[in-house]
């Protein structure tokens, strides 16, 4: 027994010698490196969740953000970009964003109106009529005012994409204003998205858009506002065969950061990030126009989808039910705001003539 222990104890010297050996433990020169691994160490990596897919306006923009930085910054900065919610979903990146276990976010501005009500501005329907207003509008001083109301949440607001204009999709045709009567419809957590459905008569129904899916499948909901792109990229269309192509409200999303990691990157990685994103602004509003319009065309090739254009008298019906929707964001909420998007619009009025 006594030779057996001892023999074990030289074995297991001798096993641990060579493993020192063929690990380079014992040895005082410096480790060889790959050179690929040089400056690694320095490399700033922004995680950039949100939960669209990759070929929708939001996703095709993140894509682009992250090739510029990259190109821009020497490959010292790199964007991974998380699409489909494959991170988190709508309901809790904003609490990721804030507690730095992701970087970038550009959730729905209507997402943010719980916390920041002002913004429910954006919400209002019908005031913006075409992608020129709209480019106008988000890129205007009032945009510039809601993102700075983000530094009360301690993020860094950077920018607004667009993602076109929210259409109304359904499982039965919904064209004139007694259509909307009793029909649950999906909407973002919004207050005045909620009056909006209300004065319709519709009974609305906020979700996740990672649920609308689901809702859909098992017939929680009737029907949804949303752009051509997102029914189309989420196959909504399968489930919902009615779509009115509306125009009345828009759907953009707010690009922003975490203040404390934005606040620890150096100048010219900060001036990189903005460069970056005004150098796409424009291809980012001509690629949602681009891709709405692509993604209708093959909606209206499919015959079991039927489409409906909203004529002039079924819009002036919408706006005379709506009419109290501006009063009511006027008085109780922010009316400065209102005026200054009229401002920016050149419009006396928030009721098309």
């Amino acid at each position: 027994m006594k030779y057996f222990l001892t023999g074990s104890f030289i074995t297991i010297i001798i096993l641990i010698v060579l493993f020192g050996y063929r690990q380079n433990i014992f040895s005082t020169s410096e480790m060889p490196y790959d050179d690929e691994q040089i400056g690694l160490k320095d490399q700033i990596t922004i995680h950039f969740s949100h939960v669209v897919a990759e070929n929708t306006p939001k996703g095709m923009a993140a894509e682009k953000f992250a090739e510029l930085v990259e190109k821009k910054s020497n490959g010292r900065v790199v964007v991974q970009v998380y699409p489909n919610g494959m991170l988190y979903s709508d309901n809790n990146e904003v609490e990721a964003l804030l507690n730095n276990e992701i970087q970038m976010i550009a959730p729905t501005f209507s997402k943010m109106t719980n916390s920041l009500p002002n913004w429910q501005v954006l919400d209002l329907p019908f005031i913006i009529e075409n992608n020129d207003e709209l480019k106008r509008v988000l890129s205007g001083p009032l945009s510039k005012k809601l993102l700075d109301e983000l530094e009360l949440m301690n993020i860094k607001g950077l920018t607004f994409w667009s993602n076109g204009f929210k259409q109304i999709a359904s499982n039965q045709p919904i064209t004139e204003v007694e259509d909307f009567e009793g029909e649950r419809i999906r909407m973002m957590p919004s207050s005045i998205l909620r009056q909006q459905f209300r004065l319709l008569g519709a009974e609305p129904y906020a979700s996740s858009f990672g649920d609308v899916y689901y809702d859909l499948e098992n017939k929680i909901i009737d029907a949804q506002e949303n752009t051509i792109s997102n029914i189309y990229s989420k196959q909504f269309h399968t489930m919902e065969n009615h779509i009115t192509l509306s125009n009345h409200g828009i759907l953009c999303y707010a690009v922003m950061m975490n203040e404390d990691f934005w606040n620890s990157l150096d100048e010219q990685i900060q001036e990189i990030i903005i460069e970056s994103l005004e150098e796409m602004q424009q291809w980012q509003y001509d690629q949602a126009e681009k891709i709405n319009t692509e993604n209708l065309k093959l909606l209206e090739m499919d015959d079991s989808i039927q489409i409906y254009e909203l004529t002039d008298a079924h819009k002036h019906q919408w706006q005379a039910k709506l009419q109290p929707i501006y009063e009511i964001y006027n008085n109780e909420v922010n009316g400065e705001y209102l005026d200054e998007l009229l401002h920016e619009l050149n419009k006396d009025t928030f009721l098309s003539k």
